[in-house]
């Protein structure tokens, strides 16, 4: 069985005591910690925060900030 838990950073070193008594005491078979952050590139990276704006983006369009443009967009 596997199971996946997100733990805080300030929290990580009580819980892997945690997890290391639950193996003393054969209570778990064994544990691995890996690295759940996705190592991207740095144009993924920008690619991602692009899109995060997008929404901020529409709604200062909406509210009349910016500059008006002569293109069109058909989705």
């Amino acid at each position: 069985m596997q199971l996946n838990i997100d733990i805080e950073q300030h929290k990580s070193t009580l819980f892997l005591d945690f997890l290391k008594l639950l193996k003393k005491d054969q209570m778990i078979n064994d544990f691995e910690v890996i690295d759940g952050k996705p190592n991207l590139s740095k144009y993924e990276q920008e690619v991602l925060n692009d899109i995060s704006n997008i929404s901020s983006a529409i709604n200062d369009a909406d509210n009349g900030i910016g500059h008006k443009k002569a293109l069109k967009i058909n989705l």
